[in-house]
């Protein structure tokens, strides 16, 4: 199955399936009977005496065309009789029979709804005076039983290569009640579904009548039920409340329909109840209740088969919705490093190129309480659409449960040869411990600041992401808080008689900071320090130098010089100096730098170096 023809599924087309089924073995011969139009069609040929075997096609309805290519039509008796006349004076006295269409193939054109032009050959070809009852029986469901055995349904539309159901085992009845049932067994790419399918006969000369039905399917994969009306006009449409729709899993039910959704954790369980509209290329949830992974939401959820690829629509409210499904275990922090939100817009299954450039969508979620776990991270309001291949996302609305609010945007762009993201981010109030991540070492700073993020990366992996961010990203605290690292201890460390690799004393405390001011550069990689300034105890903090994101690596001088109008004593202790701090951020070594302009200060009497 090619990736142009699986564009043109939605997500549910095994549902759907209830409806071209009915399509495709009911609605038309049913239509056609009420129509009173001639059933046209090749000669049949009576094999024995209770057999006809179909040597030829034969047209059952014109528009769609449906065609009985071949087959064996067995006739049995109510009284048991056996001989085809008699069984013909059975079915033309009105009194039914069990019929058995077995070893068939039916084939659905649908091209000939639109285009005349395609009416199937042989269409004024006409049948017998003697088989005549026979051909009747079949459009007009004159037969008290139908069994369907063994036979291949092969649908037509003209936009991608056909569709192949295979019936297993399917017995159409029709009651005196005017009920028509239909229940069974067929297979769709290799799944085994059974159905249970039933309507009511529609009323003669009534060409827009309304038809009850009700059907229920049900597989390994999925299963799905509804009971409601069927409205034939041009197409055909069904409405019903209270319908369900429950998928086991969302990753093995892609899979299912040809779409290369990758493994990864969430996107499991799916199930969805309330109104449903399902026409000829929509299906509906309307006034919904809708579970994802055991996150509950309400709602309306629609696919729609478009002629490029089909789309997703939908807006759900969720009360609680738990990301711990989604989270990747390397990443236990909210926020991460500059290179961690990029990679973190690839929602699993989501954004991937495939699902990208197979799909639209257009969809609005909100969430009163978002956990992780046991843990409530806040509340948020994002949307996300995808449209060409490209994926737009917004956080309109962002409250954390420890303090700070924010909104953001980002891209996800699968329409080149590699995959571009790109992120826009203004947080405020935010906790930046929730920054550090656990492979950085010690936490770089404690307190609550403010976020700017302007940035982009290409790849298809994390690494290649990694690599190729580059952008903006820029921090500022205005009031106190506490860097990871005790400044103080950066004379003894780089004063060693040989370098020390590692932190060492100076990860065993803390330096109480005021206002914090840093702003970076990214580029392929690697953030270069335009401004990181702060002021403690009488002295000002200045760095300069890099970060290397992909290596998580260090090239760094760490200046200390008293504050220029020296308002504020020295503690005795006060370190003062310049300091190099190069290599991984986790165990890097500390050394003493000389003087230049990138530290902006001279020696002092106080310098011990």
């Amino acid at each position: 199955m090619t990736g142009r023809a699986d564009r043109r599924r939605p997500l549910v087309v095994a549902t759907v399936l209830i409806a071209a089924i009915g399509a495709a073995l009911i609605a038309p011969v049913m239509i056609g009977a009420r129509r009173g139009e001639p059933i046209p069609g090749s000669i049949v040929r009576a094999d024995s005496h209770e057999a006809v075997t179909i040597a030829t096609p034969l047209v059952l309805f014109a528009s769609p065309s449906v065609v009985l290519e071949k087959g064996t039509v067995a006739l049995v008796s109510p009284s048991g009789e056996s001989r085809v006349g008699a069984l013909i004076r059975t079915l033309m006295l009105g009194d039914g029979a069990d019929l058995v269409l077995d070893g068939a193939r039916l084939v659905v054109d649908r091209r000939t709804a639109s285009d005349p032009t395609l009416a199937p050959a042989q269409s004024g070809a006409g049948v017998s005076d003697e088989l005549r009852p026979i051909v009747s029986s079949l459009a007009g469901f004159k037969f008290r039983s139908l069994a369907i055995l063994d036979t291949t349904i092969t649908i037509e539309t003209g936009e991608a290569p056909p569709e192949v159901v295979s019936v297993t085992n399917v017995e159409i009845t029709t009651g005196r009640d005017g009920l028509i049932g239909a229940k069974g067994q067929i297979e769709y790419r290799g799944e085994p579904l059974v159905i249970d399918v039933a309507f009511t006969r529609p009323a003669e000369n009534a060409p827009n009548a309304t038809i009850r039905t009700r059907a229920a399917i049900n597989s390994g994969l999925f299963t799905a039920s509804f009971n409601g009306q069927l409205k034939i006009t041009d197409s055909a449409q069904i409405t019903a409340e209270n319908a369900e729709l429950s998928i086991a899993d969302l990753r093995a039910f892609a899979a299912w329909l040809g779409a290369s959704w990758p493994a990864g954790s969430g996107l499991e369980t799916f199930k969805a109840k309330g109104l449903l509209t399902l026409g000829e290329r929509t299906l509906a949830f309307e006034h919904a209740e809708v579970t994802l992974d055991g996150n509950a939401a309400t709602g309306a959820l629609a696919v729609k088969l478009g002629r490029e690829r089909p789309s997703i629509e939908g807006t759900l409210a969720f009360p609680s919705f738990d990301i711990a499904p989604y989270a990747t275990p390397s990443r236990p922090y909210a926020l991460a490093l500059a290179a961690d939100w990029i990679s973190a817009i690839r929602i699993p299954g989501i954004a991937t190129p495939s699902f990208l450039r197979d799909m639209d969508a257009d969809i609005r979620l909100s969430a009163g309480n978002v956990m992780s776990g046991s843990d409530r991270l806040g509340r948020a309001a994002a949307s996300l659409s995808v449209k060409n291949g490209t994926l737009y996302g917004e956080i309109a609305e962002l409250e954390l449960e420890q303090g700070g609010r924010g909104e953001g945007q980002f891209t996800v762009d699968a329409t080149g040869a590699e995959q571009r993201y790109t992120l826009h981010a203004d947080l405020q109030d935010i906790d930046l411990a929730s920054v550090a991540s656990p492979r950085l070492g010690p936490a770089a700073i404690d307190g609550a600041g403010d976020i700017r993020l302007d940035l982009n990366a290409t790849g298809a992996t994390e690494s290649e992401i990694v690599r190729s961010v580059s952008g903006k990203l820029s921090l500022q605290m205005s009031e106190g808080g506490r860097l990871g690292l005790d400044v103080n201890a950066l004379p003894a460390a780089a004063s060693a008689a040989t370098p020390v690799a590692g932190w060492g004393a100076v990860s065993a405390g803390t330096t109480t900071v005021g206002d914090l001011t840093a702003s970076f550069t990214a580029a392929a990689g690697v953030l270069t320090a335009d401004t990181i300034q702060a002021t403690a105890d009488g002295r000002t903090i200045t760095a300069s130098g890099t970060v290397d994101i992909d290596k998580s690596a260090l090239d760094l001088v760490v200046s200390l010089a008293p504050v220029s109008d020296g308002a504020k004593a020295l503690p005795a202790d006060a370190a003062l100096g310049r300091f190099k701090i190069h290599g991984p951020w986790s165990d890097p070594t500390i050394t003493r730098a000389g003087f230049g302009r990138a530290a902006g200060v001279g020696p002092t009497d106080r310098d011990p170096g």
